[in-house]
């Protein structure tokens, strides 16, 4: 009898241990399936650890020592792949904010400006939402976001168009946000495109305010807005501020005639979208170092962390960023600069991918070994990024009239470039530099003799071919 109740048991014992098994596997499957539901869903991309993917992260110091040195640089470069010809290209969430204040009637700007507006609407696909808003003293929504339905109509509100009174860009550049806010979609063009000629004079016409306030909408709803200037009586400043915390780009329209042809450049040049949300964080030594300057794109600081904020990027394109640091005490042992880069891969249903990139340096035993240690395409980009602050603070005594100081200021420039150029050989970005300071150099020769129309065109052109080349376009 007690063998048999012994038997029992084991047998009893044994159905309960697989029963459990089998409970716990068909519990924990279910869990994960549900997981990976919720993972895999738009809302909830995972993230994932790779060293590749379409959008490329290369880091590089200055020099990998380091001597009594006052400064410490990381240059940072973003490259995208070329576009995948089997994909569809990119579709559309744009908003075109149109000046029609009564300025835009002078040279024909307002019938150039219809022309790129036709070419939009004719180019807008079935999945494209487009919306159109004009602005003078007040916004009118010509066009709400919408996927054209008649272009033949919307053509014909758009050759009414007749110009008006003042310049309420704020207001308008504000109802071109909540339009492309509207229909905003993972993985479309969610892109403001606004154009002015003229300075803001209602609304917000603060240059830092309303540059605060594309910063926070950028932030909030992941917007971007590209802005092009018409002429030389906008404010050129402003129009860039724009561009730069808005994450697009910024367009001086020299010729009303150019306007199509660029309008066509920009939309053409969004077609092809790898990445959303790009950022680049660098952790760096800030027991030892300080950030001096950041040049090329706005950032954020906070404690040992610098992020630039890219928000989209396509095929082809290249963002650089080199970071200046000080040096606050003398340093005896190594220092690490790791680099992260984060962004949505929307030809992977958004996966969040991430990648990183390290850079050390260490105290040189020498001078000599010092000497030997130097990066030369960090010192070209150093060149180019520095003389073309020095260039920015000509402009900056020029638009106050200081002439001499400015001649004084692009003189160092000039000089800092060729000294440059005999210690390392010259990029195609270092000539391109060279050629901008060497332009400038010979309108401001004349500056003073100069009418105020001539003036303002050698400012916008002088501030626009230093923008470009800040941007390496």
């Amino acid at each position: 009898m007690k063998k048999q109740n012994k038997i029992t048991f084991i047998l009893f014992l044994s159905f309960f241990v697989v029963f459990s098994v089998l409970f716990v596997s068909a519990y924990t499957g279910a869990f994960n399936k549900n997981q990976a539901q919720k993972d895999d869903s738009p809302y909830n991309p995972p993230k994932k650890e790779l060293n590749g993917g379409p959008i490329q992260l290369s880091t590089s110091l200055d020099n990998e020592y380091y001597y009594d040195n006052e400064n410490v640089y990381l240059y940072i470069d973003l490259k995208a792949d070329k576009a995948d010809g089997s994909k569809e290209r990119t579709p559309l969430n744009i908003s075109v904010v149109i000046d029609r204040s009564g300025s835009m009637a002078d040279k024909n700007k307002l019938e150039y400006v219809k022309r790129a507006v036709d070419y939009i609407i004719d180019q807008a696909d079935r999945d494209d939402y487009i919306s159109i808003v004009t602005y003078d003293d007040y916004v009118d929504v010509l066009q709400r976001s919408s996927i054209i339905s008649d272009k033949y109509s919307l053509r014909e509100k758009v050759s009414n168009l007749k110009p008006g009174g003042f310049t309420n860009l704020s207001e308008g550049m504000f109802e071109g946000y909540d339009q492309v806010n509207r229909s905003y979609m993972r993985g479309y063009v969610n892109r403001v495109l606004l154009l002015s000629d003229g300075l803001a004079n209602r609304g917000v016409t603060d240059r830092h305010e309303l540059a605060r306030l594309v910063r926070d909408m950028n932030r909030k709803d992941g917007i971007t807005i590209s802005t092009f200037g018409v002429g030389n009586d906008f404010n050129e400043n402003l129009m860039a501020d724009i561009a730069d915390y808005g994450k697009g780009n910024y367009f001086y329209i020299r010729n009303s005639a150019d306007i199509p042809e660029i309008f066509a450049s920009e939309l053409n040049g969004v077609r092809n979208l790898v990445g959303q949300g790009t950022k680049v964080r660098v952790t760096f030594p800030s027991y030892y170092l300080a950030i001096n300057k950041v040049f090329g794109y706005p950032y954020d600081v906070s404690g040992n962390e610098v992020t630039i904020d890219f928000k989209d990027i396509f095929a082809e394109q290249t963002r650089s960023v080199l970071i200046k640091f000080n040096v606050l005490r003398k340093i005896d042992t190594k220092l690490s600069f790791e680099s992260e880069l984060t962004y949505e891969n929307v030809a992977a249903n958004f996966e969040r991918v991430t990648t990183g990139d390290t850079r050390t340096v260490s105290p040189a035993r020498s001078k000599d070994e010092y000497k030997n240690g130097n990066n030369e395409t960090v010192a070209q980009n150093i060149s180019v990024f520095e003389s073309n602050e020095i260039m920015e603070n000509a402009l900056k005594e020029a638009d106050d009239g200081n002439y001499e100081s400015a001649r004084r200021i692009l003189q160092e420039g000039e000089t800092y470039m060729n000294q440059q150029m005999e210690e390392v050989a010259p990029s195609p970005e270092m000539i391109k530099q060279k050629d901008v300071l060497d332009k400038y150099n010979e309108d401001l020769k004349s500056a003073e003799t100069k009418t105020d129309e001539e003036k303002k065109e050698m400012q916008k052109s002088g501030k626009y071919d230093n923008y470009n080349t800040s941007k390496k376009k």
